[in-house]
């Protein structure tokens, strides 16, 4: 192989992937390695980047032996990854302490702090979005006020993408969807507001500089090239966090262009050519890293996360692996069709965003009987989040764009049973993307390739290929409008019963730098 090729990594909530990328935007290899969460106390999820980068160090190296490429043919390394986790950094670019995660909900109470005082919208025009405990600023908020040691040792405050750039290269930037997820850039001039700032507690200055996608950040400093195998010196572009970059991957870059993210926690990215206003007043789009593009993000907190949840206590309970087995798994739901008698699954593991936002809404088997085993109980997870999928792809309709194709991609794409079930629920085709968990790391090769000059245009540098389309039955449609009708009337009922979300007091402030 004589040709350049660029090294993409997308690091995600259980794993990092490093896949490397020819000039023409194809894949040529891709490797995975995993690791965890840390739930310190309840509420509390967090992860080190030091264990991701010695992970990402690893699938680097992997990968470039399995493809037998050469440092020297690496043109350049971009990254995507998990969006809506804050790390707080020195100015050498090293965390002070473990990434709060976008799964992290300590931050309940300043959220309603902000919302309370920013007036009758909860904050919508002010931020832009009604933020809740899932939001960047309520956690900024956290850490000023419960963690005052490390706010004030804190050059940047950083998501998850920025901060392992950050230890790369040393320098620091954010592409700008990922500074509009922080909810505190001027829409209007796509600069930091430091009104929004001093709203949360922090100074503007700890912003990091909002760079264009496509634009080199920094170099691989000596340590990241040894830990990547790569030559010290590789240009980093700035990359985009995964909403924007999987939106590229999965080909889903015209106006009304859908793509639905099935992992971890499940989204819709939905493209647009200008700036939408929400009806609600509850959450205004994403800046896109496509100049003059827009990106309108519906997220469902707990998607494939609820199915990992099952899948795990079934596994620990029958004394093997949680790794799933999508065949088998196929097999028990579609076998467990004609038996379910309306049991339902509220996934609402970590609260909900749209279309509840609230932080307190907790989930719930309702209508167990004597004969649910196993495969009901997976079979009522996939139904029950694929409820919540369609609910929040109805309030997305109220913003006015004509919806065009659905693109699936992510994990949750890989079996049959639940992508039907999700068809289904929606009333809608779904197409899914090949080699749907690549589909994030594609997006971020395309600002590698466009950023050195590999390729003109981000839309099409990294051409994506439909491998099936899932086409709903006019019967099951019906059936599961009617489940969706009754699933929407299981959140009043579980809400009077749900506990608050507790308020816990910060770690001792006598956390040092990590690394």
């Amino acid at each position: 192989m004589a040709g350049p090729v660029v090294l993409a990594y997308d690091v995600g909530t259980s794993g990092v992937k490093a896949v490397v990328v020819d000039a023409s935007g194809h894949v040529l290899g891709s490797r995975v390695r995993t690791y965890g969460l840390e739930t310190p106390r309840p509420d509390w999820v967090e992860q080190d980047i030091e264990v991701i980068l010695t992970e990402l160090g690893r699938a680097s190296r992997d990968v470039l032996e399995t493809v037998a490429v050469r440092p020297a043919q690496v043109a350049g390394v971009a990254l995507t990854a998990q969006m809506f986790s804050v790390v707080p950094v020195d100015d050498r670019g090293r965390a002070l302490r473990p990434m709060l995660s976008w799964l992290d909900q300590r931050a309940a109470r300043e959220a309603a702090a902000i919302a309370a005082a920013a007036g009758e919208d909860g904050g919508y025009e002010m931020f832009d979005a009604a933020l809740t405990a899932k939001d960047i600023a309520p956690r900024i908020a956290w850490l000023v006020e419960q963690e005052r040691g490390v706010a004030s040792r804190t050059a940047w405050y950083l998501d998850c993408k920025e901060a392992v750039v950050a230890r790369l290269t040393g320098a620091v930037g954010i592409d700008p969807a990922g500074a509009s997820a922080f909810r505190l850039v001027d829409p209007a001039t796509g600069e930091w507001d430091a009104e929004r700032c001093a709203r949360i507690g922090v100074d503007v200055a700890r912003m990091p500089p909002i760079l264009s996608a496509v634009d080199t950040v920094g170099h691989l400093t000596p340590e990241a090239a040894a830990l990547t195998g790569l030559a010290a010196g590789t240009p980093v572009v700035t990359g985009a966090g995964d909403v924007p970059a999987s939106q590229i991957g999965a080909g889903a870059t015209s106006h009304g262009d859908i793509h639905l993210s099935l992992g971890t926690a499940v989204y819709f990215g939905i493209t647009a050519n200008r700036r939408l206003t929400d009806p609600g007043r509850r959450l205004g789009p994403l800046c896109h890293v496509v100049p003059g593009d827009w990106l309108l993000w519906l997220e469902v907190a707990t998607g494939g996360a609820a199915l990992s949840w099952m899948n795990r206590l079934l596994a620990g309970i029958a004394g093997r692996t949680a790794d799933p087995d999508h065949a088998a798994t196929d097999r028990a739901v579609n076998a467990a069709a004609g038996e379910m008698e309306r049991l339902q699954f509220a996934p609402w593991l970590t609260g909900e965003r749209v279309p509840l936002f609230d932080d307190g809404a907790r989930g719930a088997f309702v209508g167990l009987a004597l004969h649910h085993g196993p495969g009901h109980l997976v079979r009522a997870v996939m139904e029950g989040v694929a409820s919540q999928i369609a609910w929040a792809f109805d309030y997305g309709l109220a913003y006015g764009v004509e919806p065009g194709a659905i693109r699936a991609v992510g994990g949750g794409s890989i079996g049959t049973a639940w992508t039907r079930i999700i068809a289904e629920s929606l009333g809608r085709p779904v197409e899914i993307v090949a080699d749907p968990q690549d589909a994030g790391a594609r997006g971020a090769a395309a600002c590698a390739l466009v950023g050195l000059g590999l390729a003109t245009d981000l839309r099409a540098a990294v051409p994506p290929r439909v491998d099936r389309i899932v086409v709903p039955d006019p019967d099951r449609v019906s059936v599961a409008r009617e489940r969706g009708a009754s699933f929407r009337a299981l959140y009043p009922a579980l809400r009077a019963v749900a506990p608050r979300p507790t308020a816990h007091p910060a770690a001792p402030d006598a956390v040092g730098a990590v690394g």
